[in-house]
């Protein structure tokens, strides 16, 4: 994460400067970030600016994060069920934002890490998953989501290039 603190100053003032109802939107978590400059807090430091960056770019935080205030049994888990995958925050009634009673990573509605500590790090170490998931299982993505997905499917390996050329060609 030393590289998004890197770039915090930059995204602060490039989401300062943005108006409209994205402007509106985004003054609550620049708010939370002028706030935590007084305390040095950088996990919400970083947390504020992560889900500004969801906000900034037109995407919804809540398809990522999913957050919960004093839940916990069947309601949890059949909520969880609802997602593919992400990452969970449960806090307290009128709890302060970044000390949360547990974050985690779940898939399928199943948690997979909990008690992770903040948002920013279980938002690493799930990129992490996806990356590691990736790179073991290259060329498998690759060709689901370039081929079959035809997802920026222009600028394909070789390997996979010319599987797509076979089918093409009916072999």
């Amino acid at each position: 994460m030393p590289q998004l603190d890197s770039h915090l100053p930059q995204l602060t003032s490039v989401f300062q400067k943005k108006g409209g109802v994205v402007g509106q939107k985004l003054a609550k978590h620049l708010a939370i970030l002028q706030k935590v400059n007084a305390t040095s807090d950088v996990n919400l430091k970083r947390e504020a600016i992560l889900k500004a960056l969801f906000i900034h770019l037109g995407e919804d935080d809540g398809h990522l994060i999913r957050e919960y205030i004093d839940i916990g049994g069947d309601d949890f888990t059949r909520d969880l069920q609802k997602s593919t995958m992400g990452i969970y925050i449960i806090n307290k009634d009128g709890g302060e934002p970044g000390h949360y009673d547990d974050v985690g990573i779940f898939v399928e509605g199943l948690i997979i890490l909990d008690n992770i500590g903040s948002v920013a790090r279980a938002c690493a170490i799930m990129l992490r998953v996806i990356y590691t998931l990736n790179m073991e299982l290259r060329y498998y993505y690759e060709f689901i989501q370039k081929v079959l997905l035809q997802m920026d499917g222009e600028r394909l390996s070789p390997k996979v290039l010319g599987l797509k050329n076979k089918i093409h060609a009916g072999l």
